[in-house]
């Protein structure tokens, strides 16, 4: 048969049998000794204790090490999407992971008025099926992987470390009833255009300047381009009362 699968137990809860190489897996566990005969049956003998397998929410939960991205799933309202059938694959970083980010981007990011955006950095750690540590070694790398926020990501080897978009993969083929989790050590953040950039970046003076330019919509396109930016402490050395004069309307021509 075609692995991975899921089988029901005896208790109706479902326990995933898949492949890690030439290592046939029950859940977590590796099969040690297969086919052991007895009047009634086969028995196959695991390395560990079969725990009752979870979704993909679930062994975040579970874990303990996922409590900001479990905060971050259900203010995204992505819960019911991942206890779903899926199968997806979840780059799921960990709490120390998101403590990286900048003071207070966290916070920002679960308020109700940043859920689009909360939703898009999410989607841009799942992959639609299961994308395994094997199928990744069985790729030529590096090679570029659709997320389910249409967005690609780079998927490399350096030495015998998985990295995405330069992130770490730290635990590897995690497996829940509906896919897999790779644990890693960075918050992916999916790309944007130049005027988020600077904006997101703290290019508060520039950004102001794009916009009495109006170059917003020319700098959003599809580009590509490239900009030498200068950032705030950059335009401070400017003499005072530059700055002011050249966001004013009737000098437009002058700043764009």
């Amino acid at each position: 048969m075609a692995l991975p699968i899921n089988l029901t137990m005896l208790t109706s809860s479902n326990t995933i049998v898949s492949k890690n190489g030439a290592n046939l897996k029950v859940n977590d566990g590796v099969v040690v000794k297969p086919d052991v005969y007895a009047t009634n049956g086969i028995i196959h003998v695991l390395d560990s204790v079969i725990l009752p397998a979870l979704d993909i929410v679930e062994t975040a939960v579970t874990n303990g090490a996922f409590k900001t991205l479990v905060t971050a799933i259900r203010a995204a309202g992505l819960e019911a999407t991942l206890k779903g059938t899926g199968p997806f694959t979840v780059f799921a970083p960990t709490d120390a992971a998101f403590n990286k980010l900048p003071p207070g981007t966290v916070a920002d990011l679960l308020k109700p008025e940043n859920k689009d955006k909360l939703v898009r950095i999410l989607q841009y750690h799942v992959l639609s099926g299961r994308v395994s540590s094997a199928d990744i070694n069985g790729m030529t790398l590096p090679v570029q992987v659709n997320t389910v926020a249409n967005v690609q990501v780079i998927v490399d080897k350096n030495g015998n470390a998985i990295k995405v978009n330069g992130a770490t993969v730290t635990t590897i083929d995690v497996s829940n009833t509906n896919g897999l989790i790779h644990v890693i050590d960075q918050v992916l953040l999916p790309p944007t255009d130049i005027v988020q950039t600077a904006t997101d970046q703290k290019f508060t003076t520039l950004v102001t300047a794009i916009t009495a330019a109006d170059l917003v919509t020319a700098l959003k396109g599809t580009g590509p381009f490239t900009v030498f930016a200068p950032n705030d402490a950059a335009f401070n050395k400017l003499p005072d009362g530059v700055v002011a004069d050249l966001v004013k309307p009737e000098n437009k021509a002058t700043l764009s």
